[in-house]
């Protein structure tokens, strides 16, 4: 992000104090070269900053040339999350403590190429937790495995996602209470999630390669939330972009299109990509991932059966009255209107 844009997101959420933004960005301009992981990854933030990043994701997504208002997407991955959870997810509630840390996994859900897992963790008891938020409370290798079969194991798997999870009590209590949920969306690296129904899945979440390091779950999914997919294969022009959707992918938080563009979307090109729905909601593409490997991927909407937008933008100068600054965030240049069939 450049200074330029920096500035501009500090006048748009005036209340926060700006050293705290800044705090945040910087650690957000050192994860440039990697991938989106996680929202904390490789990230050190006081307890001001750690509630700054709820703030600034519920508001704002930070893409590589643009800012987009998206505050319908936290409510958007709660709506879906919430009627996904009820009808598929195995309710464990299975609570350990490690490292003066309490984790609670708190249910598990079975996609047939993903597995979500809802964590909560409280670092409250931590020595170190009246110093702020330290990345380093929470673990982030994932051993995956069915019988002697191993799944998923790694630090920050590839193509792994996770969302915050929160109400408008947890964000308010977010640095108070010292604890958070977090989603995450595990690939299953090629296993077939229907084929997992009725099998013992055992899930470590550990700090390290140690398989004593963290903490360890076993449970068994009698259902399998089933993705869908929709092969599209239509060539759009724009100006001098030449842009291929080739498929799109919808899994129980996500819709992940399969683009191919050379010269829209990437760091430092002009334009980047947004989804709309029928209902004007807009969903920002995911920063920091592979999406030339892996796809744009976008929070789903909570709507599916109309059609989606795929919008190419760019930023805008953002206008001032009275000091405040007005929504007008992103201009729309150009729309692919997106038809699934049901």
């Amino acid at each position: 992000m450049s200074r330029k844009e920096t500035e501009q997101l500090l006048s748009m959420i005036g209340d926060i104090d700006e050293c705290y933004i800044t705090e945040y960005l910087d650690a957000q301009q050192n994860l440039r070269t990697g991938k989106h992981r996680g929202i904390f990854e490789k990230a050190r933030f006081s307890a001001a900053a750690a509630a700054v990043v709820l703030v600034l994701l519920g508001t704002f997504s930070i893409g590589a040339a643009v800012l987009l208002k998206m505050s319908n997407e936290f409510q958007a991955v709660v709506q879906n999350f919430d009627e996904i959870e009820a009808e598929y997810a195995v309710h464990l509630n299975d609570v350990q403590e490690h490292n003066h840390v309490t984790g609670t996994l708190n249910s598990a859900i079975l996609e047939e190429n993903y597995l979500l897992l809802s964590y909560t963790f409280d670092y409250s008891k931590h020595e170190e937790a009246a110093n702020g938020f330290h990345t380093y409370f929470l673990p982030w290798y994932f051993y995956i495995t069915e019988g002697d079969n191993v799944i998923c194991k790694g630090e920050n798997p590839d193509g792994m996602h996770t969302e915050l999870y929160y109400n408008a009590d947890t964000e308010e209590n977010f640095v108070a209470d010292q604890k958070q949920t977090i989603i995450y969306t595990i690939p299953l690296n090629g296993a077939d999630g229907k084929k997992l129904t009725g099998k013992e899945l055992t899930v470590r979440l550990l700090y390290s390669e140690d398989v004593e390091d963290g903490f360890t779950s076993t449970f068994t999914p009698e259902v399998c939330f089933g993705d869908k997919s929709w092969n599209i294969g239509e060539t759009f022009e724009f100006e001098d972009h030449n842009i291929v959707l080739n498929e799109v992918r919808e899994s129980a938080l996500y819709v992940t299109l399969m683009i191919d563009c050379a010269t829209i979307g990437h760091d430092g090109d002009k334009y980047t990509f947004a989804l709309s729905d029928e209902e004007g909601n807009n969903f920002s593409v995911y920063p920091y991932e592979d999406n030339d490997k892996n796809g744009y991927w976008f929070t789903k909407p909570e709507n599916m059966s109309g059609r989606l937008t795929l919008k190419i933008v760019r930023p805008m100068e953002p206008e001032h009255s009275d000091g405040q600054t007005e929504e007008l965030l992103y201009e729309t240049v150009y729309e692919i209107p997106i038809k699934l069939d049901k």
